[in-house]
């Protein structure tokens, strides 16, 4: 059985509002007719999945919503969602609404992160902005003073410097 494909790659959204599956990709919706774009709620990308994989994920969290919410919950998804063909280069539209969403612009570069069963289409500019905020963030963390690394320095100095405020 071959692989389910991972990892990342870069596109770009046309003049005419289509992306094109990266050839990477294209393994992963091989045998599937009807592919489903989705606007995951509080999120700055689209998903790309076959619409068995995104009729799984439906199911699985209507399964969680209470009763008198799932109306709303329906009608939240399936109103965020487009069923989408891929032409013959394997490239589909993505409508404006969604790039607005998403924040994509005509001619601008895409970013595809692909996860097995459905691929996360970013606009490239901003997962670049998240992945710097992401290294500052990590970057913050990585000063904090680590208290067996702090242990070890302590040791280290002299008697009469040990216990002194940190510098």
């Amino acid at each position: 059985m071959p692989r389910a494909p991972r990892g990342h790659a870069e596109g770009t959204l046309d003049a005419k509002g289509r992306a094109a599956v990266p050839t990477k990709f294209r393994p992963m919706f091989e045998g599937h007719d009807n592919l489903v774009l989705w606007e995951p709620q509080h999120q700055p990308y689209l998903l790309l999945t076959s619409d068995e994989y995104f009729d799984e994920i439906v199911e699985r969290e209507f399964a969680n919503v209470e009763k008198t919410d799932r109306a709303d919950f329906i009608r939240e998804v399936y109103s965020h969602m487009d069923d989408i063909e891929l032409d013959n280069a394997s490239r589909f539209i993505i409508h404006e609404k969604h790039n607005e969403k998403a924040g994509f612009r005509r001619s601008e570069k895409l970013f595809f992160i692909a996860n097995k069963v459905y691929i996360e289409i970013w606009a490239l500019e901003t997962w670049k902005t998240r992945q710097a905020a992401k290294r500052r963030e990590h970057a913050l963390l990585d000063y904090t003073p680590d208290p067996v690394s702090r242990g070890i320095e302590q040791a280290a100095l002299p008697p009469q410097e040990q216990d002194k405020p940190h510098e």
